[in-house]
């Protein structure tokens, strides 16, 4: 009897202090820290993560730096993945990666092709890229053929040529439109307009933008992955891990005025609050949607994932799309009662 009741005795003292144990969890990062990312900023400021029971730690990107294969061999717990169309070439290789989707920032992807213009130009089209020149990656011309075949674009008509990440190209007329996201790349444009030494193709300009989600490719951006073997053995860590993000998320959408003082004091960020605030401008509204209203924060349509599967193999991208249910999963998510 003495036994028994040292040893519940022991296990009264011993079971708060496991629970309280905190779980370890990385996020690399696509690039380096700037407000594309805010909400796992934002949650890491303001203590989501600890509460959630999290210690933990953001990674920063760059160049070599994939978070796919990073999170597949558990140097990372999670990873932001620029676009899911790459986590489905990753599932799709001949040797398939082991990363499942697991939740999204960007219920819509801010990929575009955009191009100078007078603020009171309407807005751009699919038509209009024929005649002029695009400026795109190597990588990404695919996407530029998808566009054209869904919306009627004579290729032969545009003039493809290669580039960097910088919209420089577009800025000094070296093409005529640019092959980057409305939620970066057009902040550069904007502020050398706006100079009082802008050269004349650029004072005064605007950017007017074709999203390609827009036009019949719908895509996931800032993608969240997590190892199979993380899902499998940990699922309790997916999931506070997911509610920690929505509910960074929940805050920079109710008060982005506030977020943007969050994000620009976060240690190694490189954004200062004027860009913030631009970008939290453009940025929110492709956090939400009528899937995330419906189910919460961060939720993924298997049908959009189906269609960018197709989009991929009819490219000849991929030999076949693999079953959607390896490749994402809506399990963790909090839903849309998120407090």
């Amino acid at each position: 009897m003495r036994i028994a009741l040292l040893l519940a005795a022991a296990l009264a003292i011993t079971a708060p202090a496991l629970a309280a144990e905190p779980m370890a969890a990385t996020t690399q990062l696509g690039w380096l820290r700037i407000g594309e990312y805010a909400p796992i900023l934002v949650a890491d400021a303001k203590g989501y993560f600890t509460e959630e029971g999290i210690a933990h730690r953001v990674a920063d990107g760059g160049p070599g730096k994939n978070p796919i294969p990073i999170v597949a061999v558990g140097q990372a717990q999670f990873g932001m993945v620029t676009s899911g169309l790459y986590l489905i070439s990753a599932r799709a290789a001949r040797d398939p990666v082991d990363v499942v989707a697991v939740g999204t920032l960007f219920q819509s992807s801010p990929s575009s092709y955009f191009k100078l213009a007078n603020p009171g130009d309407p807005p751009a089209r699919p038509k209009d890229l024929e005649g002029h020149s695009a400026g795109m990656t190597p990588e990404s011309e695919y996407l530029l053929r998808i566009l054209a075949r869904k919306n009627g674009v004579d290729m032969s008509k545009v003039k493809i040529m290669r580039v960097g990440a910088n919209a420089e190209p577009l800025m000094v007329g070296q093409v005529d439109f640019f092959n980057g996201w409305i939620v970066n790349q057009t902040y550069q444009v904007e502020q050398e307009a706006a100079k009082p030494d802008a050269p004349a193709n650029l004072k005064g300009k605007t950017w007017r933008a074709i999203v390609m989600s827009d036009w019949g490719m719908p895509s996931y951006a800032d993608v969240i992955v997590a190892s199979g073997k993380t899902i499998r053995e940990n699922p309790e860590l997916v999931r506070h891990y997911l509610r920690a993000v929505a509910r960074g998320m929940r805050f920079i959408i109710d008060h982005p005025d506030e977020a943007v003082d969050v994000v620009a004091k976060y240690p190694g960020q490189i954004e200062d609050a004027k860009k913030l605030a631009w970008r939290f401008k453009l940025q929110n509204p492709l956090l939400a949607s009528d899937d995330t209203k419906a189910h919460g924060l961060l939720w993924m349509n298997p049908v959009v994932w189906q269609q960018m599967g197709d989009a991929l193999k009819e490219s000849d991208q991929i030999a076949a799309v693999p079953p959607i249910s390896e490749i994402m999963t809506d399990q963790f998510i909090a839903g849309p009662d998120l407090k």
